[in-house]
């Protein structure tokens, strides 16, 4: 299946008006996390006030040889389109869960489990974790390896989607108080408990994904150039919890 970028649902988009500043202000006294620039290792912010941040660039380049486009048996310039865009948001997803990653040891402890499954009494050890700072734990990101430990449960524990719309779109179903939503990106045997996007973080985005044209006509090949222009930070540590699952 195409990927489907899911890191958004952990963080509060926040399309910037034209010049418009990505300041935010603070309501607790914590550390806050940012990426200063695509794939960097995530930066802890000094406690204060507000925040400003950073803002970075990702780009895609795809290019198709013209010869391609008459001898392939679909449209293949709108499939490079696609995949450009997928890689875009790939390449968002990364940065977001690093971002969670960092901040999730900042004020809550780490969680693990062994047996290399989770288990329902792990999960509700992760869950207290965001729940003790009075948040609700709206989202349970994790690896499809993880998820085949909730195949254990029986239904009245565990609300599974079976739409196949839905499940492209990273929702396989809802425990307790939180959407349980699967993606590759996120590391396996780790599980992220997210408080509501609103407690978490925010995602300034100064340009959504745009796709420009490039050509090469010297080199007969079709090309573009798709990229996006945005920030990411957690705002709010306290609102991110992560599981370890080992062998």
């Amino acid at each position: 299946m195409d990927y489907q970028g899911v890191g958004r649902k952990a963080l509060r988009v926040d399309p910037l008006p034209q010049g418009a500043l990505p300041v935010y202000d603070k309501d607790i006294d914590v550390s806050a996390t940012v990426i200063s620039s695509n794939g960097a290792v995530p930066e802890s912010r000094i406690k204060g006030d507000r925040i400003s941040v950073p803002e970075f660039e990702i780009v895609s380049n795809p290019t198709v040889r013209i010869y391609e486009v008459k001898r392939r048996r679909f449209n293949v310039i709108d499939r490079a389109q696609q995949r450009a865009r997928q890689e875009i948001q790939a390449q968002e997803d990364t940065n977001i869960f690093a971002a969670l990653d960092f901040a999730s040891g900042l004020e809550n402890s780490l969680t693990s489990v062994s047996g290399g499954r989770v288990t329902k009494g792990a999960l509700n050890n992760l869950v207290a974790q965001v729940d003790k700072w009075d948040l609700v734990t709206s989202r349970l990101f994790m690896n499809i390896l993880s998820f085949s430990g909730f195949r254990a449960f029986d239904n009245t524990e565990f609300d599974p989607v079976t739409t196949r719309e839905l499940l492209q779109t990273g929702l396989y179903g809802h425990l307790w108080t939180a959407d349980i939503i699967v993606s590759k990106v996120v590391p396996a045997s780790t599980v992220y408990a997210i408080a509501d996007p609103e407690f978490v973080g925010v995602m300034p985005i100064r340009q959504d994904i745009e796709v420009l044209p490039a050509d090469e006509p010297k080199q007969l090949k079709l090309g573009w150039v798709v990229n996006e222009i945005v920030g990411i930070a957690v705002v709010n540590p306290r609102g991110v919890a992560k599981l370890t699952v080992t062998a």
